[in-house]
Order: structure tokens, then C-alpha cells, then sequence
């Protein structure tokens, strides 16, 4: 998750989604699609087609249909799991009630809040960030920064909107706050989202660097993930209902919390984003609302920064700082580097394998929408 030898700062559920199909099978000349008994390998752009026709089918129009496929098709591409999992309950994606298309706030020319008016948080997030590049381009000065509150689901994988605007050649900063599950030590109530933090760095050859990590020392799904397989937690990431240290998943849903990472540090990185991300974006406020959970406007921050303003040679300059990074020890990986080579090998050979039973929730839904209640 960040420069690996043996260490890991972080608990992913990721292998849990982790494709049982061999490395070679991905590269097979392309029959439409390679089945096993868990898992369904389709080609990219039909994996994104079906997912947009499901999102279609259960009342989003065609552009934000579109976006959301996209996003998730991405994470998916890239071993993420914030990817197309979200569609194994396609109700949960369906559009709220009085939901409305996001719209502008407090405009001028370098900044702007995006209302998203109970959009989902996919949608406000690549609204507030694609605003935020075209502001950065529309100015003489080098950064550009656009909030977004109002909304009430997850954004999924933050990365995907810093490496859109690093595609552009732009730095890509994203917090995002959300309800409180995370204490700030132990013995406190939940007061802290996540709040996870991204930034995508433009470079020259290559795929922007990207780094995306949440401020708790597991991710909610991962103890969603350990309390639906009956598995204890981690050592040291969750706290029970007495303060103190558990592995009990549900204890620490129901009357515990999840630990920051790293202590005091993450504490104070976790209110930090709660600050910049809750706060500045005009989301719901701990300490003025019963709780975030309940008054569903949570927050994300996005920042575009044209690094050529600034300094000459940015691009170059940060190659030799990546590549002495790398040369300082062994078995040295940068942040996101795994994350770009499986994203390029399944590319390569346009071959997404998807969980089986994702995939069949995806079709059955394009095919005949939701359920009937």
C-alpha cells in the first residue's frame, strides 16, 4: 500500500475479490468470455457496457450512467475494491428519492462548491474534480480547488479522480469525509469518517503516481468483510465496546469503533480531512448535527495544481525523485505501482475477470432492472 519491502501500513480486503483465474489465462486470445467456477472474465468495454445498461435500468440517464460504469469499471480494472462490488445489490445504487443532478455554489474563478443534491458520491466527486481542472485551465494561476457536499454513498477509489486530472498533466489532491466509525484513541466514540486522502502526480512516461489511503487502520469494508465470513480482525485496528483493543468485527460495528493508523499521527491526518473535506466543502458538521450518518451531506475536496506555474522541469524532477526512491533498497515498490501493472496487463489483454456472482447481478439487472418489491 505505500513503499513495500515487508511493510504495510494499511488492511485491504482486495484479495477477497482477487481473480482465481492464472496470470496466463489473462492473456489468452480473446474468446468473449472465460468462465470459472467463481469468476467470469469479460472484455473491458463490455464489462463497462453491461454496468452502464444496469445503472440505466434501474433510473439513471445516460451520461451519469455512464459516469458511474466508468469509475467502478476502472477500480475494477485495477484490483480496487471499491469497483464493480457495488453492483452485488444493485438497489443500493439505485438514484434517492428527490435526488437531482448536481449543481454550482459560490463560484469564481478558481474555486467552486458542488451542491450534488443527493447525487451519489461517485458523481459529486468527479463533478467537484473535473470542475476543479477545467477552472485550473480557464486561469493564469497555478491551482484550482472545488468542493462538493450533499451526498450520501461512497465515492469509491479516490485515486481514480487524482489520476484523471494527472492525466491532463495537472497535480490531483481528493479528501472525502464520511460518517463517524473511526475513534480518535482509544476509549473515544466513533467521531471520524475514514476520511481517506489521494494524490495523482503527472509523469512523462508512464501513468501518473498515484497514492490513496484511508486514515483508519482498516477500511470499513474490510470489517464489513471479516464480520460477514465470521473471521476476527487484525490485531490492533478496531476497538470494542470497552475502549480497548478486539478482532471482534461486530463488536466493533455495534458499540466500538475503528482505530486511526499510526496512533496520534493518524488521529491528527483523520481530522485534518475531516476539517478540509467535512467542513470547508459545507457538509455536515460533528458537533452541529446528531450525526453525519444521519444528516447524509458528506464532503470532498479536490485541488488541481499546474505544477509548470510553479517550477521548471517539474516532471523530470519528480522522475529522479522516484527513480533514487526505488534505487534506495531492495524490494522497493512506489505508491500505486502494483495497482497501474494490473490495470495494464488486464488492458494489454482486455480481459476484466469479475466475481461471478457480480457479473450475474450486472446482467440480470440490465437485462430486467431491479426486483419487483
Amino acid at each position: 500500500f505505500f513503499l513495500a519491502g515487508k511493510m504495510s501500513i494499511a488492511v485491504s480486503a482486495r484479495a477477497l475479490f482477487r481473480s482465481p483465474v492464472p496470470v496466463a489465462a489473462l492473456f489468452r486470445s480473446p474468446a468473449r468470455r472465460v468462465s470459472t467456477a467463481d469468476t467470469v472474465t469479460v472484455t473491458v468495454a463490455e464489462a463497462q457496457s453491461k454496468t452502464a445498461a444496469a445503472m440505466r435500468k434501474i433510473g439513471w440517464d445516460a451520461e451519469d450512467a455512464a459516469l458511474q460504469a466508468e469509475i467502478m469499471t476502472a477500480a475494477e480494472l485495477c484490483g480496487n475494491n471499491q469497483g464493480l462490488v457495488k453492483m452485488y445489490n444493485p438497489s443500493l445504487m439505485a438514484p434517492s428519492p428527490g435526488a437531482a443532478k448536481p449543481t454550482i455554489e459560490r463560484e469564481t474563478p478558481t474555486s467552486a462548491v458542488v451542491n450534488a443534491n443527493q447525487s451519489p458520491g461517485m458523481l459529486a466527486a468527479v463533478n467537484a474534480a473535473d470542475l476543479a481542472l477545467q477552472k485550473l485551465r480557464s486561469q493564469d494561476g497555478p491551482i484550482a480547488i472545488v468542493t462538493a457536499y450533499n451526498t450520501s454513498t461512497s465515492s469509491g477509489q479516490l485515486a481514480f479522480y487524482c489520476e484523471r486530472m494527472a492525466r491532463q498533466g495537472a497535480i490531483g489532491i481528493a479528501l472525502a469525509n464520511s460518517p463517524e466509525f473511526v475513534a480518535a484513541a482509544p476509549g473515544g466514540k466513533p467521531i471520524f469518517g475514514t476520511n481517506p486522502v489521494a494524490f495523482g502526480i503527472p509523469q512523462a512516461a508512464g501513468p501518473p503516481l498515484t497514492f490513496d489511503m484511508a486514515t483508519s487502520a482498516i477500511a470499513l469494508f474490510g470489517v464489513l468483510t471479516s464480520k460477514a465470513k465470521g473471521e476476527p480482525l487484525p490485531e490492533g485496528v478496531a476497538y470494542g465496546r470497552d475502549g480497548g483493543f478486539t478482532t471482534d468485527a461486530s463488536e466493533a460495528l455495534e458499540g466500538g469503533a475503528i482505530a486511526t493508523f499510526g496512533g496520534h499521527k493518524g488521529a491528527g491526518l483523520s481530522l485534518c480531512v475531516e476539517l478540509l473535506a467535512g467542513v470547508l466543502s459545507g457538509g455536515a458538521v460533528v458537533g452541529q448535527c446528531e450525526s453525519k450518518k444521519l444528516a447524509k451531506s458528506w464532503g470532498h475536496t479536490m485541488i488541481a495544481i499546474q505544477p509548470d506555474l510553479l517550477v521548471d522541469g517539474f516532471e523530470a524532477k519528480a522522475a529522479a525523485v522516484l527513480a533514487a526512491t526505488k534505487a534506495s533498497g531492495p524490494s522497493i515498490r512506489l505508491p500505486g505501482e502494483s495497482s497501474a501493472r494490473t490495470a495494464a496487463e488486464r488492458t494489454a489483454a482486455d480481459a476484466l475477470p469479475i466475481p461471478k456472482q457480480i457479473w450475474e447481478s450486472i446482467c440480470r439487472t440490465a437485462e430486467h432492472g431491479l426486483p419487483e418489491q
